[in-house]
């Protein structure tokens, strides 16, 4: 937690008629446990919280809107994809469930605590978020021995919307352009099958038998070995 994550759990603190809800709200919104937050603000315990709060049972105004909205366990991990594929952070906690701006700290810390809470799920994605970049070249269309190009584009399943995936990385990236996937796909030379091996790759991991393009049939469905579906929960 940073001084500005502290600063805004104070804001929210301040003349807050139910200050033991709104304590666990910004608890939740940072994604830290409740006696941390407690100790980081300067109380000893939740007695003497209480006592600098005391609650309000006439409130005044509206009520405290929930900041964080649970999300499916497979949306969460998409967002981290997104996330170390560099997309704007107003996407990224949008996806996350966030309904109110949180620092960047706030989404990072929650995506370091899903990956340790995930190491299997989480093998592969990279360290640190990159920083954003324009390309000044096309990439290089380039096919590994397995048949994987070097790029390709899909679908997501759960957003619907069109991403690029880079062959190894685990991350999903943006795509600005109106077109269908199989139009940006056919001028880059891959087939379906390879297009699903790739989301496949990088959703799954690059060593599953989602990411080999053998496993699909030409309308890119998965046709391989049974897979059990795991996301991983918050």
């Amino acid at each position: 937690m940073t001084t500005d994550d502290l600063a805004w759990v104070q804001s929210r603190l301040r003349n807050c008629t139910n200050a033991r809800r709104q304590l666990r709200i910004c608890a939740e919104c940072l994604n830290v446990a409740e006696d941390i937050l407690l100790e980081r603000l300067g109380y000893t315990s939740l007695d003497t919280f209480r006592a600098a709060h005391p609650q309000n049972k006439q409130p005044v105004g509206p009520p405290v809107e929930r900041i964080c909205n649970p999300v499916p366990p497979e949306m969460m991990m998409e967002s981290i994809l997104y996330y170390y594929g560099g997309a704007p952070i107003s996407t990224v906690r949008s996806m996350m469930g966030y309904t109110q701006p949180v620092t960047h700290e706030a989404i990072r810390h929650r995506v370091c605590s899903w990956k340790k809470r995930h190491p299997a799920l989480a093998a592969g994605m990279p360290r640190k978020r990159p920083k954003p970049k324009k390309e000044t070249e096309a990439m290089k269309m380039t096919y590994d021995e397995a048949g994987l190009p070097a790029y390709a584009y899909a679908r997501s399943r759960y957003t619907n919307n069109i991403v690029r995936i880079v062959r190894g990385e685990r991350a999903l990236f943006g795509v600005v352009e109106q077109e269908a996937v199989d139009t940006l796909n056919e001028a880059a030379g891959v087939s379906r099958a390879q297009a699903a091996a790739m989301y496949g790759g990088a959703v799954c991991g690059w060593d599953s038998p989602m990411a080999d393009p053998n496993n699909y049939n030409e309308a890119g469905v998965y046709i391989g070995p049974e897979m059990e579906d795991k996301h991983g929960e918050e």
